[in-house]
């Protein structure tokens, strides 16, 4: 039997006996350093003990670190709360709208998630449709509440995902015995349901905490004078210069998103609740009562209402003339945002190199990782997988650090904003691919190699093809998410650089609503018709979005 080191020995062998496959190992794992490593250590090791020290002692940065632990727990527990009743009703009661349903649920997903904040705004600001125009009231939605109502409607549509394939995975035969001997519904989901459910309920969490605590578009229009880490290094960049105690604020926030990042992959992931093995057993699950299927429903419509009010806002805002002012009908606002301005092309041509880039790097990594035996494979897959924990202002700053002075001076080019576009998506586009590669009969690749096939021969001949859903949906879901994220570029945009979530932002800062939702409702009809194209492509075999 080989030892540990016997096995490293003949792996290194066998790797040396591929040097195209060695040589493009080394590149991808140079590339994960240099783009994911390196800028976080830049982060770590700018800042001095006397910056720490600058921290403790400012009021504002202890205040927006209590801002940011408060918003992660409220809103990780208000979009827990909705997005488990949400998935309750799809997966375990016989609600009508079902499709309808799933789709609203998912529209937050493929929008910037600051839409939220905008429409909030919109509706429920000084000149909002509702407080304004038809209650008569003059409501302020500034602060921490409007902030909290946003994140929640942003985030809801995770835990929803989270919670439902838990709850899709849960045999139904022990909750039926249970119910067949006597026991009342709602004991059978107090004792059996919610137990058997809490790994999927607390990976769900920590996964809405990470997003929650990263969150900039919503505390930049809500928040006011309620700041929050994200907001506060972004003030330090922008409005002092000061990169070492904005790396500082973006340390802070990184602490709890990392630790929530690896309890979400190792303590919760460590803990199985199995209930039933075997073969799948067909039985219909357990279903609620008939007046808590009503009370569901009604639930699932108010959600359904709340988010597709929020989408309607902004499609009525880009045809009018001034919100809140002059409501007549207009196309002026896409003249504007459409012809203009290069920013939503410039979010177009980015995205789509970055879902590119993305697509082959996720690709080629999981085959690495999942079909190839090498010393340094976890390293590998902890790299690939990284990025999620790792808050957009932190990814923003860290990449100013560490490519504005030669060897590699990024800083001020396209190259900088497409690749922090990539290393955004590349964790789920990694988890699409490993998850094709798990459905592929590892026989087919060794009868290739039997033939006389090279690793990498096989990768292209035979793996690649089989891939190429995944791969699909890994191009889109980077493009998708790269046009709408804003966090990590507002860093590194120059003059002529500028993408469109980031003129959102400036627009609606400055009080341009129409020229905002103008620019917001072409990004998410570029979106659906990127999702559209998938899903003619490859149909149901690619489910984006199944955290």
């Amino acid at each position: 039997m080989l030892t540990a080191a016997g096995l490293r020995v003949r792996e290194v062998r066998w790797l040396l006996r591929e040097p195209a496959l060695l040589a493009v190992l080394v590149a991808v794992a140079a590339l994960l350093v240099l783009f994911v490593l390196l800028p976080v250590i830049r982060v770590l090791s700018v800042p001095s003990a006397e910056h720490w020290l600058a921290y403790f002692q400012r009021e504002a940065f202890v205040r927006a670190t209590r801002n940011s632990l408060l918003m992660a727990v409220l809103s990780t527990s208000s979009a827990m709360a909705v997005g488990f009743l949400y998935a309750y009703a799809i997966v375990r009661a016989d609600i009508p709208a079902k499709g309808l349903f799933r789709t609203v649920a998912l529209l937050p997903l493929v929008s910037p998630p600051f839409v939220t904040g905008l429409a909030t705004i919109l509706l429920f600001g000084r000149r909002g449709l509702i407080t304004h125009g038809l209650l008569g009231l003059t409501y302020n939605p500034y602060g921490w509440h409007g902030l909290w109502f946003a994140q929640t409607l942003s985030f809801f549509p995770i835990a929803y995902l989270g919670v439902a394939g838990v709850l899709r995975a849960i045999s139904p035969s022990l909750e039926l015995a249970a119910h067949n001997l006597g026991a009342r519904r709602f004991a059978v989901f107090r004792t059996i349901a919610v137990p058997l459910a809490t790994p999927g309920l607390a990976s769900a969490a920590l996964l809405v905490s990470i997003f929650i605590l990263a969150d900039f578009g919503n505390p930049m229009l809500l928040g006011g004078d309620f700041y929050v880490l994200a907001t506060e290094a972004y003030l330090q960049v922008i409005g002092r210069y000061n990169m070492e105690m904005a790396a500082v604020l973006c340390t802070v926030l990184l602490v709890p998103a990392l630790g929530f990042f690896l309890a979400q992959r190792y303590w919760v992931g460590a803990r199985a609740y199995t209930t039933v093995t075997g073969r799948p057993t067909g039985l219909t699950p357990l279903r609620v009562s008939g007046p808590v299927r009503w009370i569901l429903f009604a639930a699932c419509l108010l959600v359904a209402m709340i988010v597709l009010s929020v989408y309607l806002v902004i499609a009525a805002g880009a045809f009018v003339q001034v919100w809140g002012v002059d409501w007549t009908f207009t196309l002026k606002n896409f003249q504007y945002t459409l012809f203009r301005q290069r920013d939503l092309y410039n979010s177009v041509r980015f995205g789509a190199m970055a879902g590119a880039i993305t697509a082959v790097a996720a690709t080629v990594t999981a085959y690495l990782t999942q079909r190839k035996s090498f010393p340094g494979r976890g390293a590998l897959d902890f790299l690939t997988l990284l990025p999620v924990a790792l808050p957009g202002t932190l990814v923003g700053i860290g990449f100013v650090l560490a490519f504005n002075q030669p060897p590699i001076e990024l800083v001020g080019t396209a190259t900088i904003i497409v690749a922090a576009m990539a290393v955004r998506t590349l964790p789920v586009g990694y988890r699409l691919s490993v998850a094709s590669l798990h459905q592929i009969d590892t026989s087919i690749e060794w009868a290739s190699r039997n033939l006389g096939a090279s690793s990498l021969k096989t990768f292209a001949r035979i793996m690649l093809p089989l891939l190429r859903y995944a791969f699909a949906g890994s191009f889109i879901y980077s493009f998708v998410k790269s046009i709408n994220t804003l966090s990590a570029v507002v860093f590194l945009m120059t003059p002529g650089k500028v993408v469109a979530s980031a003129s959102i932002l400036g627009l609606a800062d400055h009080g341009y609503w129409s020229q905002a939702t103008a620019l917001a409702f072409s990004l998410i009809a570029v979106a659906l018709l990127a999702l559209g194209a998938l899903r003619l492509v490859a149909g149901r075999r690619v489910q984006l979005f199944d955290l």
